[in-house]
């Protein structure tokens, strides 16, 4: 590979690759890894010393399930394709092309692709390109030079976990642009970002998908739950309030679609932040709705990376429609409805896999 292409602590880049066979030979589908951003010097020095700065510290091996796995039963339509799993070591969404310092996901993801193609993805007739969190919010940034660096291919994407949202915390700030901010500025992405959207608007709003998906050119589906618990505890700031929420088993509508009962009480103070959440989310992805081609699979469960784990990928289920089943629907054209948007509160459908209590440990 080139050898610009490193990782944060100049190691070679890494991928899993699992070749594919019968009809689906010539078939690929790349899978960024997520995994967070690094957004100060001393952040990313110490993500240097992990799996998520490292490529010498990363595992030989990993488990191919849910969207990757080779199981019919589990995976019918993409069970026999060529799936790669490109490791994350950049901590800027394989977005990033610094010369002085090692943030070159960007040069990462390039060599990735092209040495890929050495080994029959330059004939791929097939492709797709999906991520998980971090790695969903490359695939938004990296859509269209996926299709660029194969021209003959038929190139969708696939963002999961990755619709980052701009919205206030209990506290009244704005997280998610704030550590944004500093990946951005440290990182340099300003000079790799879409450059329409970065000479008209400010350069952080342009890392954001709400902003970046206006300039995807291919056919794109975004997967993301409608309380992506990752989003939602940085919104409450506190596992110990997320886990009061997890065990709202039987919560009735009403305590969510009507405040004025309880305008006083912490519960619905609590409630209207991830209420707001997903409003901001579903605003968003107004734009993703208006498009030919494009889709959304948004439940209202308690996850966040559901294409990964077998359960979370077959098992929940919008209008009878399971998240395996919309996304092949959509990718081989197989249906006019390519937008799923679920019920309207937490713990509402209860095909949602239960979400587990977390640790509250300091």
């Amino acid at each position: 590979m080139n050898s610009l292409a490193v990782c944060l602590d100049g190691s070679a880049p890494a991928y899993h690759l699992r070749p594919g066979f019968g009809s689906g030979a010539k078939n690929w589908h790349i899978r960024l890894e997520g995994g967070g951003w690094c957004e100060s010097s001393s952040a990313c020095a110490t993500r240097a010393k992990t799996s998520h700065g490292s490529s010498k510290l990363m595992s030989n091996q990993i488990l191919f399930n849910g969207i990757l796995s080779n199981k019919y039963s589990a995976n019918p339509d993409f069970y026999n394709w060529n799936h790669v799993y490109v490791r994350y070591c950049d901590g800027g969404s394989f977005s990033a092309d610094v010369a002085a310092l090692y943030f070159r996901g960007l040069r990462i993801f390039r060599a990735v692709v092209k040495h890929l193609q050495t080994k029959g993805l330059s004939t791929a007739k097939q492709a797709l390109l999906s991520g998980c969190s971090a790695g969903g919010l490359g695939v938004v940034h990296r859509c269209n030079e996926f299709k660029y660096l194969l021209p003959n291919a038929n190139v969708k994407c696939l963002s999961d976990a990755g619709y980052f949202v701009n919205g206030q915390s209990i506290r009244g700030n704005f997280a998610m642009y704030n550590y944004y901010k500093g990946v951005v500025n440290l990182q340099k992405l300003q000079n790799t970002l879409a450059r329409a959207c970065t000479s008209a608007k400010d350069p952080v709003q342009c890392f954001f998908p709400q902003q970046a998906q206006g300039y995807i050119r291919q056919p794109t589906f975004f997967v993301n739950a409608a309380y992506d618990n990752w989003q939602v505890i940085l919104l409450l700031i506190s596992n110990l309030l997320f886990n009061k929420f997890l065990q709202l088993e039987n919560v009735k509508e009403i305590s969510w679609r009507q405040y004025s009962p309880c305008m006083k009480s912490s519960f619905c103070f609590h409630a209207k932040t991830l209420q707001a959440f997903r409003q901001n989310l579903l605003n968003g992805l107004f734009y993703a709705q208006s498009r030919a081609g494009w889709g959304t699979f948004i439940d209202s469960c308690f996850s966040h990376c559901q294409l990964e784990v077998d359960i979370k990928w077959t098992r929940p289920r919008i209008h009878g429609k399971s998240l395996a089943k919309a996304v092949g629907d959509w990718y081989f054209g197989r249906s006019q409805s390519t937008h799923y948007i679920d019920c309207g509160f937490p713990t509402c459908n209860p095909t949602c896999v239960k979400y587990p209590l977390m640790s509250t440990s300091t």
